[in-house]
């Protein structure tokens, strides 16, 4: 084999279960790659370093959002043994899948996709790379940066949280299950209730300093991301500037909140946002403290605490097409 493998799985994904996994089929004709059946997260750190150990050059990534999350984070960590990351091919295995729409390996039918891992494999086919930033979130209320796509605090954070609760289960995931939680939001924001019992749309204290940023108070949601549109095509950051961190802030309460989604929803984005309390801005880098959950790329990476967030991008990512 010439080019030096890893293969991670993830088998409790919402795709994978239902569908099996395609790494697992294509590693069976691969017995020199790294594979990683991800049953356990624990086990995640002591494979990425043997893979760095291994020289791994590529590592297929095959799961959800936070499966790729954990595996950026586990490879950008400290120590990891990657002095270059390597590159990484993202398979469609979760719910909403946003890294994969957006810059996922191709293939039309499974079979094409294992029949590509293979070629590549053995050097018959040219990888094909698409580079991209990814968030890095630091807080010494975290053990290691979260290397990830999407950040979300205030009642965006809650909402998705309570969506995974409330809203999702079999049969009742992916993209159409985010179109339906979003109309349900739309239509009675303030009838859903969190597991403390007050209302899940509700103001929670920030404090956001930027390049030409400074916010106080009570806010309704922020939503940040080095991506250029999120899931369902939306593209809800309108900010000037060239920092590649882009964020968009609501005050609390958002003014005209049905009109105001359904403009985001719709790609009706703007300054005119404003009208409504939401400014959005571009910046280097931002520094975050906040009180309440914070989310990432579905995943709640931190409590309801409060915490102090440094929020960066990562050098360029090369993903395999």
């Amino acid at each position: 084999m010439s080019a030096r493998l890893g293969l991670v799985v993830n088998p409790r994904s919402h795709a994978v279960a239902r569908r099996g996994s395609m790494l697992e089929a294509a590693g069976l004709d691969l017995p020199g790659a790294h594979f990683l059946r991800l049953d356990s997260f624990d086990r995640l750190d002591p494979c990425i370093a043997q893979m760095a150990a291994a020289e791994v050059d590529t590592i297929f990534v095959e799961g959800g959002d936070g499966t790729l999350l954990a595996v950026l984070s586990a490879c950008l960590a400290p120590g990891s043994g990657f002095g270059t990351l390597p590159d990484i091919a993202v398979l469609p295995g979760g719910s909403t899948n946003l890294a994969a729409q957006l810059f996922g390996f191709r293939g039309r039918t499974p079979g094409e996709i294992t029949r590509r891992i293979k070629a590549l494999a053995h050097e018959v086919e040219e990888p094909k790379r698409e580079h991209h930033h990814a968030l890095r979130i630091e807080s010494s209320d975290l053990d290691r940066p979260a290397i990830g796509f999407v950040l979300s605090t205030g009642s965006l954070a809650r909402a998705m949280l309570y969506t995974q609760r409330e809203f999702h289960g079999p049969g009742r995931r992916g993209g159409r299950a985010v179109a339906l939680a979003i109309a349900r939001f739309l239509i009675a924001p303030g009838r859903y209730r969190d597991s403390d019992g007050h209302p899940v749309m509700r103001p929670s204290p920030l404090t956001l300093r930027g390049e030409g940023i400074e916010i106080d108070g009570d806010h309704a949601l922020t939503l940040t991301s080095s991506l250029p549109r999120l899931s369902l095509g939306l593209a809800p950051f309108w900010g000037d500037g060239e920092g590649g961190v882009a964020i968009t802030h609501a005050t609390w309460p958002i003014r005209g909140f049905r009109r105001a989604l359904a403009r985001i929803v719709l790609g009706l984005t703007g300054p005119g946002m404003a009208a409504h309390g939401l400014t959005s801005y571009r910046s280097d880098w931002l520094d975050l403290e906040h009180t309440g959950p914070v989310v990432v790329d579905g995943e709640a990476v931190l409590s309801t605490g409060a915490a102090s967030l440094r929020i960066t991008t990562t050098p360029p990512l090369a993903f395999l097409r």
